[in-house]
């Protein structure tokens, strides 16, 4: 995840008009007892209120705690301090709230802040969330590759902006995989219905996530010293553009791999990654040796090395596909049929079986 905040404030474009999270006219309420009422969401289960008492709270902690709410499911957040909120924890607030889709600022007094999370945790199914944070990564090196092949080096400016949005809907897919552990029909909704796969899905966005912060810092890299490279060492530049090409092929393959099940396809791509490590590893030692001009060479190093821990990633894609491939099923138990999603689910036992075929070609 980016460490930075969104400097686009109210301009990111996620205020209350954003049609992907209106903002309900009233939420229901449940009777307490003794004429006192506690607020719900639209589906019934009473609202989780958190608060928080920020006095005396140490630098980027309230940020992070903000983001954690989110996660967990909190849906309305209340920030209060002894003597007032400082500017600085107004100011992380703000940030916090721009760049989490769905995270709105409802109520501002001079001793609190008050927010509101505005998202159905099941209105997004998870396949389709990991589908476009593929797209936006796929985007990110496509921008790369065209710099490394004679592109205006300003492109890769966009960057920026395509690696917060993908920060956004990871913290969205956490959201909804915690969510959807508690919550039978949120697994439904997003069509993950295993807890076996929800640890897995949760380990793939991570993956992916990183992956973005690895791709945003080679971008940092180039944007700086290829000028430069393309000076004094046009054959290093070519490389790069070679592996850059190489990882889209790769963390296409691996996600489709993941998405369809495909356990071969899984194990082809280990056998692939296994052979290109330790090459890579070699290849990142000696780089540097081939750039005359030291900061772009300890740059290159680094745009290197940022290659090879994505590919180290990859890894993790694939052997989650293989284990889901080997694991039981594990549905959640909503009854005896489930007729929404036309899949039957089985009953209770104390005997779980799996049973894998490997069908080849037979050799003439």
């Amino acid at each position: 995840m980016s460490r930075r905040g969104s400097a686009k404030g109210a301009e990111s474009g996620r205020s209350l008009a954003d049609p992907s999270f209106p903002l309900r006219p009233a939420l229901p309420a449940h009777e307490l007892g003794e004429g006192r009422l506690e607020p719900g969401i639209p589906d019934g289960r009473p609202q989780k209120v958190l608060r928080i008492d920020v006095t005396g709270a140490p630098p980027n902690l309230l940020g992070r705690l903000l983001v954690g709410s989110y996660i967990t499911g909190q849906d309305q957040v209340l920030v209060t301090a002894l003597h007032g909120l400082t500017p600085a924890q107004r100011a992380e607030i703000r940030r916090s709230a721009d760049r989490i889709l769905g995270m709105t600022v409802v109520g501002d007094t001079p001793n609190s802040v008050e927010l509101q999370n505005f998202v159905d945790p099941g209105k997004f199914e998870l396949p389709r969330l990991l589908h476009r944070v593929v797209q936006m990564l796929r985007a990110e090196l496509e921008v790369c590759h065209t710099v490394l092949t004679g592109g205006d080096v300003r492109e890769l400016s966009v960057l920026e902006e395509i690696e917060e949005e993908v920060d956004r809907f990871y913290i969205l897919m956490v959201r909804q995989l915690l969510l959807s552990s508690d919550n039978p029909r949120v697994a439904r909704d997003i069509d993950v219905e295993s807890h076996h796969y929800q640890i897995g899905d949760r380990l793939v966005a991570k993956v992916l996530e990183v992956i973005g912060d690895l791709i945003h810092g080679i971008g940092a890299d180039l944007q700086k010293h290829l000028p430069t490279l393309r000076r004094s060492s046009p054959p290093v530049v070519r490389e790069l553009a070679l592996r850059v090409e190489r990882l889209d092929r790769l963390l296409t393959r691996s996600m489709d791999a993941f998405g369809h099940l495909s356990i071969v396809e899984a194990n082809a791509m280990l056998n692939t990654l296994t052979e290109l490590l330790p090459k890579d590893a070699e290849y990142g030692q000696e780089i540097a040796r081939r750039v005359p001009n030291r900061r772009a060479g300890v740059a290159t190093q680094r745009v290197s090395c940022s290659l090879d821990m994505a590919l180290e990633m990859l890894v993790i894609v694939n052997e989650v596909t293989i284990n889901r491939g080997v694991e039981p099923s594990t549905e959640l138990p909503l009854g005896t049929s489930d007729a929404k999603h036309g899949r039957s689910l089985r009953s209770p036992s104390n005997r779980t079986e799996t049973e894998i075929a490997i069908l080849g070609r037979k050799r003439k």
